[in-house]
């Protein structure tokens, strides 16, 4: 069976303890994963560093050949990058090939671009003091990542790293680890120098908690439940670090009744079923005009049902598994509930048992109530569910009326009104008349319980950046203070 190690310092460690993961779709084993522990941890963030002094020196203009060179190898080696996303994940390998594998590609060509175009600024106080700033690289990072989309997420955040001129330890998903370590195997044979990125495998009590303490991190870039999220700020506090969190999401979709119904309802097929609905923008409620709710439902019920669920290396499949047993059972219990609390099954609601691994079918339940646990707990399966409105004031209000504020979305042909309701939106990143595709160059990050700080876009290279403010005398003297002397 596979052994997948942790890299420190450019060496494939192997740890005395480790687990077995398997593929959620077929169930069979595929391979043992490293389980490292705090000393493991050290010896990655001592590494990172030791590549500090020399990575941060080095030109923009050479970093982001490098990156340049990395995204090149990264497209030449998409269809085993994408095999093993789809093994490891359970999404449908026409997702991993056209969706994450190319936004990979595209987040560090990006970065590549923008590695030399880090600039502070200047300006004249007085004639005798010129202020400027000079941006410089953090530090060592500390990333943690989820297992809902590995490879993209994990190029999210060292991308903007890299460019800046940081070094990184980096914790994957210990039921996503052989993607991220394949991704930084390419990063180094690209030229990025050893210890500048470090994997460390294991559990987010052992080794997440461990990144979060250690007094060499400058900052911490986590994407994770806002459980954890909360976790993490008590646990940095001794130390001060740095935080970007992006934590859950409850997007609401408001769709008005002049809405381009065929094109609102193919956005929702995937904004509520992309990559079975673990995904934190994914469209989880639904906010419908009275109007034109049961014309609506009509269709986009029928449509739902038509979705292909499949094995994930079929490449017609267009929905695979859920990532493990507990979180299956985990989504039942949701779906469970939020019939109990007095939801309408529409469509769905079981396991599929037509397959051997965690597959769930798409879900449609109608709620009429905002106290029902399907409207304000993000579910993070192919769970959707659907509520009526009959006001323009009423759809913001039942929008806002969560503790996220991650994303959503807006649906309809009154311009005026598509901006005055995104103003009112509570939500960090939100589409008008589309839904779904967040690209490398917009900042992405959310409100509230969703967390803080930006992923992509120059905000997101900002985050792994410090500012140095230094004034400069131009004068010939400078004036006396203390008496004639």
């Amino acid at each position: 069976m596979k052994y997948i190690h942790s890299l420190i310092n450019g060496e494939l460690i192997k740890t005395d303890k480790s687990i077995t993961r398997e593929n959620p779709a077929s169930l069979e084993k595929i391979y043992e994963v490293s389980m490292c522990s705090e000393k493991e941890v050290d010896l990655a963030c001592n590494s990172a560093q030791k590549a500090f002094k020399v990575w941060s020196k080095l030109p923009g203009s050479e970093r982001g050949e490098i990156l340049f060179n990395i995204s090149r190898r990264i497209k030449d080696k998409s269809e085993t990058l994408s095999k093993i996303n789809t093994n490891e994940t359970g999404k449908p390998l026409k997702e991993s090939m056209l969706v994450e594998l190319k936004g990979v590609v595209k987040t560090f060509e990006y970065y590549a671009g923008l590695a030399s175009k880090i600039n502070g600024t200047s300006q004249t106080i007085n004639e005798n003091l010129l202020s400027v700033t000079i941006k410089e690289a953090i530090g060592v990072v500390g990333q943690i990542l989820p297992w809902n989309f590995p490879l993209l997420l994990a190029a999210w955040k060292i991308a903007p790293a890299l460019a800046s001129g940081c070094t990184i330890v980096l914790k994957p998903s210990e039921l996503t680890p052989s993607g991220t370590l394949e991704l930084a195997k390419i990063c180094e044979d690209a030229g990025v120098p050893p210890g500048v990125i470090n994997i460390v495998q294991g559990s987010g009590e052992v080794v997440g908690s461990s990144i979060v303490k250690h007094e060499i991190i400058s900052k911490i870039s986590f994407t994770g439940s806002t459980k954890v999220g909360k976790q993490i700020v008590k646990n940095s506090s001794e130390n001060l670090t740095k935080l970007s969190l992006e934590l859950g999401g409850k997007a609401p979709n408001i769709i008005f009744a002049d809405s381009n119904i065929e094109s609102c309802i193919e956005a929702n097929l995937r904004g509520g079923f992309f990559n079975q609905g673990e995904n934190c923008t994914a469209v989880t409620r639904l906010l419908i005009d009275e109007k034109i709710i049961d014309e609506f439902i009509e269709i986009y019920v029928s449509k739902v049902s038509k979705i292909n669920q499949g094995m994930p290396n079929d490449i017609t499949s267009e929905i695979g598994c859920l990532i493990s047993e507990p979180h299956l059972k985990k989504v039942d219990s949701y779906v469970e509930q939020g019939v109990a609390e007095g939801g309408e099954l529409l469509l769905g609601g079981e396991t599929n048992s037509e397959f051997p691994g965690y597959f769930y079918k798409p879900t449609i339940i109608k709620i009429n109530d905002t106290n029902n646990i399907l409207f304000k707990d993000e579910v993070f399966g192919p769970v959707v569910s659907v509520m009526s409105f009959a006001s323009e004031e009423e759809a913001v209000i039942l929008a806002n009326q969560t503790s996220y504020g991650l994303a959503g979305g807006i649906w309809t042909q009154d311009i005026s009104r598509a901006i005055k309701v995104s103003r009112l939106v509570d939500a960090g990143y939100l589409w008008i008349n589309t839904y779904g595709g967040i690209i490398p160059e917009t900042p992405y990050g959310g409100f509230k319980q969703s967390g803080y700080g930006k992923e992509l876009g120059i905000e997101g290279l900002n985050e792994y950046l410090k500012t140095k403010n230094v004034s400069i005398f131009t004068g010939d003297k400078l004036p006396k203070w203390y008496g004639n002397n």
